[in-house]
C-alpha cells in the first residue's frame, strides 16, 4: 500500500485501486473569493486551504505561491500512466496550465476570475511513473485590463526541464 497526503493507492493480487478523498469543492472557491490576495497565499502555503478535487486526483500539491508565481509539485505513479507505460502528456498539461492559472489569479489584486483560453505545450522528456516528484514552475508575462500570458516549465530535483508551456487567460471581472 502507498500512502500520501493526496491519496491511498493499495496492491492486491496484482490490481490497483485509488482512494481519494476531498473537501466540498465549494470551500475552495469561497476561499478564493472571500480572501484577500495575501490570506489566500498564506491559506495555500499552510496547507489550510482545502484542495480542490483534481488536485487529489493527480497528486498536485502547492510547493510556494506568490503574486506572479506559483509552484507546484506532482508526484507521478501509476494513474498517471498511458498506454506507452510513460505519464500521459495530459497530466503533465493540467499540472503546468494549473500553475499558470495559479500565477495569474495571485498577480491580481482585484477579486478577478480568469479562464485559460488557449495554451502550447511542449514535452521534451519522458516521465516515468516512478521517477520522482516534478515541479511545475510558472510565472506571468503580462497581466493586463483584460487578457493575461503566463509561462511555465517542468522540472526534476536536478532542474532537468522535461517540458513547458505558455498559455493565455482571460479576465472575467472582479
Amino acid at each position: 500500500m502507498t500512502h500520501n497526503d493526496l491519496a491511498t493507492i493499495e496492491t492486491s493480487n496484482g490490481s490497483r485501486s485509488l482512494h481519494l478523498e476531498w473537501d466540498d469543492p465549494a470551500m475552495a472557491v469561497l476561499g478564493l473569493l472571500q480572501l484577500s490576495r495575501e490570506e489566500l497565499l498564506d491559506s495555500m502555503r499552510s496547507g489550510d486551504l482545502p484542495q480542490p478535487p483534481l488536485a487529489k486526483l493527480l497528486n498536485i500539491s502547492v510547493v510556494d505561491a506568490e503574486p506572479g508565481r506559483m509552484v507546484l509539485s506532482l508526484g507521478p505513479d501509476e494513474r498517471h500512466v498511458n498506454f506507452l507505460g510513460v505519464v500521459g502528456g495530459g497530466v503533465l498539461g493540467a499540472v503546468l496550465d494549473v500553475a499558470m492559472w495559479g500565477a495569474v489569479h495571485l498577480s491580481m489584486a482585484d477579486k478577478s476570475v480568469v479562464t485559460t483560453t488557449s495554451m502550447n505545450t511542449n514535452f521534451l522528456r519522458r516521465v516515468s511513473h516512478d521517477q520522482g516528484p516534478l515541479h511545475a514552475i510558472a510565472q506571468t508575462v503580462h497581466v493586463g485590463r483584460t487578457t493575461a500570458t503566463a509561462e511555465a516549465r517542468l522540472v526534476d530535483a536536478a532542474d532537468k526541464i522535461y517540458a513547458t508551456a505558455t498559455a493565455t487567460f482571460l479576465r472575467l471581472g472582479g
